[in-house]
């Protein structure tokens, strides 16, 4: 099933109309009248006005839109998520409708691509049409404006999602399970039950007081290279609900965030539960895992602030997991700040003790919005900080 036939026909004809540069407005309007683009294009002005109760200049803009060469589905979506579907200059202050403006006009270049494209409310994009264009509203402004809000947004949608815990189980490398379960008993004052209590119990992976028997786990279950190289029954579901669990009475630090203020904000984020996301790097390890192995430093490093965190090797959740340590990779990192010190360099050195680690569903991406052709192994090698 293609992507139109996915989307109703009533959604999709309002879509074209947002891709052409119709106002979110008209294009409802216009999809709520069971208006097509064949329709739109042969009916006579008067009977649209007529007929289906647009005025004179909203025919005229509609037509004079349609005109134009249709932005692509793939631009229009990623513009308008990028935006959180807002006019990226009044932020929605001036009302939730939106129009997709060229930036340096259409009749000038043609120019349907990201960099050409901007989200505006109708009140702003009549001022990027009219005097404010010069007086105000360059295309210079338009621009930096629009990437300002953009990272505005992910930063926001990044925090939001990591609160929320919004990462798939299928990316948690690592879970250090003492850890996590004396968090739960000193947040919640107990290790709760979760959808795979009773599955675990029931493997004896869990005891009656709901905790690990990583003895039992290790003698029974492991393949020994390493404690959890066997098919396991969801524990890091498990342990990624708990975790849920805890935000909701916990609100945790952003300390990505935090440094942002420096040393002496950063320090009272001691003793906190933190997320952190970003391109970390480690040290590899070799299989098999003994129990006894040594704990292994995963780093974020940037001129003014320094992150390190001891990984137990034996919480590492699969052979992929290991497979990552040794490279750089971007993860979300959830953590106790252990400390905090100043550098000689007058930056910042944290030292946390990790919880929970997984690749981030939402994170600020920095690459430019282009089309760009990426292998998998270029695409290990950037990371966004």
């Amino acid at each position: 099933m293609n992507k139109n036939e996915r989307m109703s026909s009533e959604d999709y004809i309002r879509s074209k109309l947002l891709g052409y540069g119709v106002s979110l407005d008209l294009a409802t309007r216009a999809q709520d009248k069971g208006l097509n683009l064949q329709t739109i294009r042969s009916l006579k002005v008067q009977d649209l006005v007529s007929n289906y109760g647009f005025t004179h200049e909203e025919v005229k803009e509609i037509r004079v839109c349609i005109k134009r060469r249709a932005i692509p589905q793939e631009t229009i979506e990623l513009l308008l998520r990028r935006s959180n579907y807002l006019c990226c200059l009044c932020k929605g202050d001036k009302g939730r409708s939106y129009i997709i403006h060229h930036i340096v006009p259409y009749a000038e270049t043609q120019d349907n691509s990201y960099d050409n494209l901007i989200v505006l409310c109708p009140n702003d994009h009549d001022l990027a049409h009219g005097a404010g264009l010069t007086m105000k509203i360059t295309a210079v402004n338009l621009r930096k404006t629009k990437l300002t809000w953009e990272v505005e947004v992910q930063e926001a949608n990044a925090r939001r999602a990591a609160q929320l815990i919004e990462v798939n189980e299928h990316t948690v490398d690592f879970i250090n399970i003492r850890r996590m379960e004396q968090l739960s008993l000193q947040v919640l004052g107990e290790i709760p039950e979760t959808r795979y209590t009773r599955s675990l119990q029931d493997a004896k992976i869990l005891n009656n007081r709901r905790s690990f028997d990583q003895k039992y786990v290790r003698d029974n279950y492991s393949g020994r290279n390493y404690l959890f190289d066997y098919i396991t029954h969801y524990e890091a579901e498990h342990y990624k609900e708990i975790l849920e669990k805890v935000a909701t009475r916990v609100q945790f630090v952003d300390l990505q965030e935090e440094s942002k203020g420096g040393f002496s904000r950063l320090k009272k984020t001691e003793g906190k539960i933190a997320f952190f996301i970003g391109g970390v790097t480690s040290k590899s390890v070799l299989m098999p895992i003994a129990e006894s192995a040594s704990a292994v430093t995963a780093t974020y490093r940037r001129k003014d602030l320094l992150i390190e965190w001891l990984i137990d090797p034996n919480y590492l959740m699969s052979c992929s997991a290991i497979l990552r340590l040794g490279r750089k990779y971007r993860f979300i990192i959830y953590f106790r700040v252990m400390s905090v010190e100043s550098t000689n360099n007058g930056g910042s050195y944290v030292r946390g003790s990790p919880l929970l680690m997984a690749q981030p569903s939402c994170y600020v991406d920095k690459t430019p919005a282009i089309k760009y052709a990426m292998s998998p192994e270029s695409e290990d090698d950037w990371w966004p900080v």
